[in-house]
């Protein structure tokens, strides 16, 4: 995957100069929509989202502004909704509104990044009757040393509570979200979060090496990645003593499952509100970040872009699979019917990828393997610092500035 990193820099694409799109067009039906809720009632040391200081005026109008972004767009048919922040969970009314309008479009999951202290039992349950049937806690430790350092609002008993409260009120799904600072901290502290996670049989536990993004508390430091993956290989021993399994890069599966949440791993998605992302496959775009702008855009019924890049073929292609392998597999038979000019240039990339033994074939099917997770751990890296962290500051400085 190194050499597939290299390639990745040389088609680096640029944002195009026009942002003059009227409305995104899918090759495919398989479409998740991702909603993002940009307030925060506190704001955490290393987190990179966008985020607003919460105010229940400005609340109850970005309700009205995603619903008028909404209607922009043609498609109304989606196979998932993820609901991420900010902290989502923070207000029940903005919430109910925002469900209440897309609830009927959605024909799959319905998924809710949750805090810690919005998982009591009533809330939960609340939550529950909107129709929510995945939940992601931000629980991110159960140290409250480890929640010191990284800025949380909660404590270690709530990280327990809001785990235990989750699993009672009978969702589909329960993912618990852990991150780790490995330049802080031993292996035996993320090892220590893991089993107490696994002690109360969640769905899904996703694990993250902290990224040190530039703007904020954690800049001009960066990751170790050879010891993240050793530590890693101590995860995935944990993981099967417990029955649990790697599931994607950074997310352990109970054995006895076939479902996942993730936020990412969608073939194509489109984003609402503040700083959501919209991929189409020939086209990558992030919204602005500023309100002002976003109110704008929206009152003169044009698209609230920020930064747009417009893909080749073998680009949208290369993004398609990127994301993917971040699962864990590629289905070459979907990526062709997607991308059929690309085929034949990403059938011989691959190829090449299972001769150095970062792949392996099954049929149509390409996974990775030991040493391709190993290595795609550093690409996924790379791709923060090089691509997401750069543009996610100047989309947030140009927000500031209007």
């Amino acid at each position: 995957m190194v050499e597939l990193l290299k390639l990745y820099a040389k088609l680096r694409v640029k944002p195009s100069r026009n942002i003059g799109l009227t409305k995104y067009i899918f090759p495919s039906e398989s479409v998740g929509l991702y909603l993002h809720v940009p307030f925060c009632k506190h704001f955490c040391a290393f987190c990179p989202y966008h985020k607003l200081k919460y105010d229940p005026v400005l609340a109850r109008e970005y309700v009205g502004l995603v619903i008028k972004e909404y209607r922009l767009h043609e498609l109304k048919q989606f196979n998932s909704l993820y609901i991420g922040g900010g902290t989502p969970s923070g207000d029940p009314e903005l919430l109910k509104r925002l469900l209440n309008f897309l609830r009927d479009d959605v024909s799959g999951e319905i998924a809710l990044e949750v805090h810690p202290l919005d998982a009591s039992t009533e809330k939960l349950r609340e939550i529950k009757a909107l129709g929510v049937n995945y939940v992601s806690l931000g629980i991110q430790s159960f140290s409250d040393e480890v929640l010191e350092h990284f800025g949380r609002d909660h404590s270690a008993r709530d990280s327990f509570l809001a785990l235990k409260n989750s699993i009672d009120a009978g969702f589909d799904f329960v993912d618990v979200d852990l991150v780790f600072d490995p330049l802080s901290f031993t292996s035996e502290s993320i090892q220590n979060d893991l089993e107490s996670a696994m002690r109360l049989l969640p769905q899904q536990i996703s694990v993250y090496p902290m990224m040190r993004f530039s703007y904020t508390k954690f800049k001009n430091t960066r990751n170790d990645s050879k010891n993240e993956l050793k530590i890693f290989d101590g995860l995935d021993e944990i993981a099967d003593r417990n029955g649990y399994e790697r599931d994607t890069l950074w997310t352990y599966r109970r054995k006895d499952l076939n479902k996942r949440y993730t936020s990412v791993a969608r073939e194509f998605y489109l984003g609402l509100g503040l700083s959501a992302s919209t991929f189409t496959g020939n086209v990558f775009a992030t919204n602005t970040f500023s309100l002002d702008h976003y109110r704008k855009s929206l009152a003169e019924k044009s698209l609230p872009i920020g930064s747009q890049f417009s893909l080749n073929v073998f680009q949208g292609a290369l993004y398609y699979s990127f994301w993917a392998f971040y699962a864990g597999r590629l289905d070459f038979s979907r990526l062709s019917g997607f991308f059929p000019g690309a085929a034949k240039k990403l059938r011989f990339l691959l190829e090449w990828l299972r001769i150095m033994g970062y792949l392996t074939r099954r049929d149509n099917l390409y996974l990775l393997t030991r040493r391709g997770r190993r290595n795609f751990h550093r690409t996924e890296e790379w791709l923060t610092y090089a691509f997401i962290d750069p543009l996610w500051r100047k989309l947030r400085s140009e927000g500031s500035q209007l």
